[in-house]
């Protein structure tokens, strides 16, 4: 398709039909010829008066002189000098110019706290040429160009990581980064963007909102700006829906849990000989301090002192059984039978949760109104500091999409890719639970969590990608699938079994 012309473009190639003719460039030449005299008796002139000002100055003559000698003898050592001198100037420019900051637009303006974290499409912000650069983060909003594609166009990847430089990415490598900015600058229309920055600010930080207009139902929380500059609405402190619950140091802050009714999440944890780390997975789950915890946990009748490490804990736990089970899905499906929370999940016991994930969890699953949500997941070897990779999904972030029920049995591409989750980092409504069935498969071993993501997605199961990571999948000699793949058997079974029954997805339920 021809493009239209681009009017008044500074790049606009010149053209001309005028002939300039013998006379014209003849005087031209003599034009160019009388300025470039002029410019050497100016440039003698100049000469004159320094030799005059040195001869009158002995002591600033030999000084003169004696750099130059050092510069002749010296090369490497002048450049040297030179390069350290205008790198000083620079610094104390710099210096300057923050002292400054932003003073010359208005006292308003000024109050703008540094660093400043822009996220905008447009590189052309009328706020970029007067923060200066070290105290500015510009970064493309939400996951970058991929943010509102939860179906790609024709020949993408269905499911593909943020772009480098957007605000998803930024998060992602860096959780602790939001909170170290001073103002936060968005643009109202940008909704995705403003939905993974709410419950995320820090209470010393400043927003700032562009295109803002009265009336908008979305962002109707945040009441009147205290003042406005260049289009932009600024808030000096973030409203009460901005706010992070948790602080700088990953804790909960009494002051904004107690403003809030938190959903209430019910952890089953299942355990089995796991004497090694089960105190530790328990404590993960204690730690995170939310206020309204259902903690069961269920123990196959253990033999290496788990059930006394259990015991230690009875109070904290809504519900403990210790009895004999027919394996990992019979001792869940005893715990969620006794479940009471509106959010469920599960966590094996040598596995543990990330600071702050069910304040996370609850805050995605009241900002979406999805029937899953999924993180990020580490796995780690025996401690939490020996991280061997951090796994996010390939899933839209921020985007509230349908679980794609055939990407998931599309099990070469995208499930053993790992284009999908691990089961520590996977929330999910009690509502979608009891739709695709209320129970996991006791006759599966490797890939109970599989199938009942296959059959969640088969009931129309929505999710949400954020970009926290939630838990720790540990690595040890003891699990399942240390060694080689021996899960493939079982998936492969599955998959006939679907192919028969895809038709109905009712019939995918747990006879």
């Amino acid at each position: 398709m021809a493009q239209a012309p681009v009017k008044n473009s500074p790049l606009k190639r010149r053209t001309s039909d005028t002939t300039v003719g013998p006379e014209a460039a003849a005087a031209e030449i003599e034009r160019l010829n009388k300025q470039v005299v002029a410019q050497a008796a100016e440039l003698a002139a100049l000469r004159w008066e320094l030799m005059a000002l040195l001869k009158s100055r002995p002591v600033m003559r030999h000084v003169v002189g004696a750099k130059q000698r050092l510069k002749m003898r010296f090369p490497r050592a002048a450049h040297k000098a030179s390069w350290l001198r205008r790198q000083t100037a620079n610094r104390l420019a710099a210096l300057r110019k923050r002292r400054t900051f932003l003073s010359r637009t208005g006292d308003d303006t000024a109050r703008i706290r540094p660093p400043v974290l822009i996220v905008e499409d447009d590189a052309t912000s009328p706020f970029r040429p007067l923060i200066p650069p070290e105290q500015v983060i510009v970064v493309s909003p939400a996951g970058g160009a991929t943010r509102s594609l939860p179906v790609p166009p024709e020949g993408e990847a269905p499911l593909r990581k943020p772009e480098a430089g957007s605000l998803v990415q930024w998060l992602v490598d860096d959780e602790r980064s939001l909170g170290r900015v001073g103002t936060v600058i968005a643009d109202a229309r940008d909704g995705l963007s403003l939905s993974l920055l709410r419950g995320r600010m820090q209470d010393g930080q400043m927003l700032g909102i562009s295109h803002l207009e009265a009336g908008d139902a979305r962002l109707s929380d945040l009441g009147a700006p205290d003042f406005e500059q260049f289009g932009v609405s600024f808030f000096t402190k973030p409203p009460a829906d901005f706010i992070d619950p948790i602080d700088r140091d990953l804790k909960p802050k009494p002051e904004v849990v107690k403003a809030f009714g938190w959903p209430k999440i019910s952890v089953v944890m299942v355990s089995f000989n796991q004497a090694a780390y089960l105190e530790e997975g328990i404590r993960s789950v204690l730690d995170q301090d939310y206020p309204n915890l259902e903690f069961l946990l269920v123990d196959g009748n253990s033999t290496d002192g788990s059930v006394e490490i259990a015991e230690r804990y009875r109070s904290h736990f809504d519900f403990l059984l210790v009895e004999p089970d027919k394996g990992q899905s019979d001792g869940l499906n005893k715990g969620f039978a006794k479940a009471t929370g509106d959010i469920l999940t599960w966590l094996n016991s040598d596995d543990l949760f990330e600071p702050g994930a069910l304040f996370r969890v609850a805050q995605a699953f009241a900002e979406y109104e999805v029937d899953m949500v999924a993180g990020g997941c580490r796995q780690i070897g025996l401690t939490r500091g020996q991280v061997i990779n951090n796994h996010q999904n390939k899933l839209p972030y921020g985007i509230p999409v349908a679980l794609p029920l055939g990407l998931l049995l599309d099990v070469d591409r995208f499930w053993l890719t790992a284009c999908f989750f691990y089961q520590p980092e996977v929330f999910f409504t009690r509502d979608i639970w009891e739709r695709c069935g209320g129970r996991l498969r006791t006759d599966l071993y490797y890939v109970l969590d599989y199938d009942l993501w296959v059959r969640m997605a088969a009931a129309g199961a929505t999710i949400v990608h954020i970009p926290e990571f939630l838990a720790c999948s540990r690595t040890h000699d003891q699990q399942k699938t240390t060694i080689g793949m021996p899960y493939l058997p079982e998936v492969q079974r599955l998959l006939r079994d679907y192919a028969e029954r895809l038709v109905d997805p009712v019939s995918l339920y747990p006879r």
